[in-house]
């Protein structure tokens, strides 16, 4: 991560900001897409585990994330922004000649993997981790943001007054952010039948505190329903961010286990 400062009000403050990684570990590619609000922090343990089993892991951060600004996700990122990253960072895979490729993805980042699924061809299989496919973005993630944005001006000394602004550009932008995440995650329900003979991972913790659980059942069965193969992990004891929480190491071989079972 590269160290940065800012002088807010004569006070400088010092921070590390989380950056995109690319592993070169291997032929097969992978890549990783981080949460709503996340970075590629969320993944980087996952990435290190596949890398050393010998997979190219690439991980980008979405526009307007990982910031020093929290309202920078609602000004400069975007649904349309977000499938940009998603589709440059295959392609970066691609142009190395890493194959065959899948992608994966956590919460947000698993809409856009699901996308990549159905929309892109040089894309073979790939997944969901703690991902919202059926019921879009939830109420929850409200006070969630508001929650992040204070976090993160509070690390960076933010003068009050520069957090309440910050504060009303959320409160004014975040709503119509999340419609268009709903709209995306419709629209990628709609194409499930796009996926066609590509495999996908399905992980999904059963104390997640963001979406409903249950929601990643509901989804195999459709899936299921139209011949799509699924490889469904449940567990128990995992949150949301499942990627680092006490099920990641699980987690990380399930993964593993599927890209050794369908890479052709």
């Amino acid at each position: 991560m590269n160290s940065s400062s800012k002088d807010f009000g004569g006070e400088r403050v010092s921070y590390r900001l989380p950056q995109p990684f690319y592993f070169d570990g291997g032929s097969v590619g992978v890549v990783l897409l981080h949460a709503y609000t996340g970075s590629a922090n969320d993944v980087r343990m996952m990435g290190r585990f596949l890398e050393k089993n010998q997979l190219a892991v690439s991980a980008p951060q979405f526009a307007g994330h990982a910031t020093a600004d929290p309202t920078e996700i609602l000004t400069r990122g975007s649904v349309d922004a977000w499938w940009a990253d998603t589709v440059a960072a295959i392609e970066q895979l691609s142009a190395a000649n890493k194959q065959p490729l899948f992608v994966f993805g956590l919460s947000l980042g698993g809409l856009f993997a699901m996308r990549a699924l159905e929309e892109l061809p040089q894309v073979c299989g790939g997944g969901i981790f703690s991902a919202p496919v059926l019921e879009g973005p939830t109420a929850k993630l409200t006070p969630l943001f508001g929650q992040y944005a204070n976090r993160i001006m509070q690390l960076m000394g933010v003068p009050a007054a520069q957090q309440t602004a910050r504060l009303a550009t959320i409160n004014q932008q975040l709503p119509q952010q999340l419609a268009s995440i709903d709209i995306f995650s419709r629209q990628v329900v709609a194409d499930l039948k796009q996926i066609g003979d590509k495999p996908v991972f399905i992980g999904q913790g059963g104390q997640d505190q963001v979406i409903d659980p249950t929601q990643a059942q509901v989804l195999h069965q459709q899936l299921t329903q139209q011949n799509i193969t699924v490889d469904y992990h449940w567990y128990p004891q995992a949150g949301h961010v499942i990627t680092v929480d006490s099920a990641h190491h699980q987690l990380e071989t399930d993964v593993l286990e599927f890209i050794n079972r369908f890479k052709k």
